[in-house]
């Protein structure tokens, strides 16, 4: 009895191992989708993060320039006036405003995440520039959006 039970137990630990076996190869299976999944969206990553940095400069240039002309008293009382439709300024602020959307566009769809989690993540910033005063704020906004889009794109690399 003593060698059918030594047998029986053998048996059991071979199962056991092949088991194990079986789980270890389905585990790199999954590591190497995993890899290669992750090496097809470094490209589209390392792209918005590109993207990121350069919206990042022109608004950041932009508040600092705003800054630098409010400080000048002869310009302190036009910051109240409304941005006119045909004014550059109006014009080049469209133009940050649809890259900043198509870099949220792009990064919800590259890291393949739900709409309501992404807006968690990123809400949507809405522009009002009605006057020359309320573009500052909002472009501090967006820049700071910008960084914390920049960062997360990093921890995927």
């Amino acid at each position: 009895m003593s060698e059918d039970k030594h047998l029986e137990e053998k048996e059991k630990l071979e199962a056991e191992i092949s088991r194990s076996l079986s789980v270890v190869k389905v585990k790199e299976a999954h590591k190497q989708i995993e890899d290669i999944e992750k090496s097809r969206k470094q490209a589209s990553i390392k792209s918005i993060c590109e993207r990121i940095t350069f919206c990042l400069g022109i608004s950041t240039a932009l508040v600092h320039e705003l800054v630098e002309i409010g400080k000048d008293k002869q310009y302190e009382k036009s910051f109240g006036l409304k941005l006119a439709d045909s004014d550059y300024t109006e014009r080049f602020l469209d133009s940050i405003k649809a890259m900043y959307e198509s870099i949220l566009f792009d990064l919800q769809k590259t890291i393949d995440i739900k709409k309501e989690d992404f807006d968690r993540l990123f809400p949507k910033i809405e522009f009002n520039f009605s006057t020359y005063r309320s573009i500052a704020p909002k472009m501090n906004c967006l820049s700071m959006q910008l960084i914390d889009m920049r960062n997360y794109c990093l921890r995927l690399l």
